[in-house]
């Protein structure tokens, strides 16, 4: 059984006029507006920021003040101290590839003693001056040696968070393109059109088990993927999606797609990643 849904693309999402969050309509380039939850100004809270991020946590004087998470644009995530808004005093960071950095931040820099725990288990320790790498403590490649990684926070979010952070990639990814093809590089293209082609494509291909029940699970799947060299795709996984069967549906046929075009950067073809968002309905 096919259930009918909606393909949203990277076009579609940032083009959008209308915001999840903004009170009046907007153009795609501008994402000033934030909104707020919570005892504000002052006390708990969320801020919900195109420019910040997502933050949970103290605020003082409208400004994320002690100990804080926040959801970056970019996709990274910040546990740890904040001072005025900025991340300052004990902190860790999260990237989707494994990475931590945990330690010392001044002004949302690195600054003082921050150990860097690699993905494949090593680390290093090193000392930082207003982000700079100054000097190296340690360099940990005994894997028995080095102490247990720091734990990634788990906090529940409700559905309009998630939503949020999921606007949130479709922006910075928007912006990676565009910076991308400023720099030079021609993006891949799908049977000779965008990414919003390939989306229409994935719709038809799309297939999944009677036994999917969306709830009140988030509908939104957000699939990447790199379009290799030889136009090929490759590592392609759920990057956004908490129901299972769904994730793995969109995985699946996006893992059918047939050759792309791939990038050249000077002449030169390029591995590029892409990211298709895929919104499923009852409707």
């Amino acid at each position: 059984m096919k259930m009918k849904f909606t393909l949203l693309t990277l076009v579609v999402a940032m083009l959008s006029s209308v915001s999840l969050f903004a009170q009046n309509q907007r153009s795609s380039s501008d994402y000033a507006y934030d909104h707020y939850e919570g005892q504000w100004p002052e006390g708990r809270g969320i801020l919900y920021s195109y420019k910040n991020g997502l933050i949970l946590g103290t605020f003082s004087k409208g400004k994320a003040e002690g100990r804080c998470v926040c959801y970056l644009p970019n996709g990274e995530v910040y546990w740890g101290d904040f001072k005025k808004g900025k991340a300052t005093g004990y902190g860790r960071i999260y990237r989707d590839n494994g990475i931590v950095m945990a330690g010392q931040y001044k002004k949302g820099k690195y600054h003082g003693i921050d150990t860097l725990y690699r993905s494949d288990g090593t680390m290093i320790v090193a000392k930082f001056r207003n982000g700079k790498l100054k000097s190296r403590i340690a360099d940990v490649k005994d894997l028995a040696s080095v102490p247990q990684k720091p734990q990634y926070p788990r906090v529940d979010l409700k559905r309009k968070q998630e939503e949020f952070l999921k606007e949130l990639e479709l922006i910075w990814e928007e912006r990676n393109i565009r910076m991308r093809e400023k720099a030079g590089l021609i993006s891949p293209k799908f049977q000779g059109g965008t990414v919003e082609d390939f989306a229409l494509w994935v719709n038809s291909m799309v297939e999944y088990p009677e036994s999917v029940s969306l709830g009140d699970a988030s509908r939104t799947v957000i699939v990447e993927f790199i379009v290799l060299k030889d136009g090929t795709v490759s590592d392609i996984h759920a990057a956004f999606g908490s129901n299972p069967l769904l994730n793995e549906a969109a995985v699946t046929a996006v893992a059918k797609s047939p050759k792309w075009e791939p990038a050249e950067y000077n002449g030169e073809k390029r591995n590029v990643k892409m990211t298709v968002p895929v919104v499923f309905s009852n409707e």
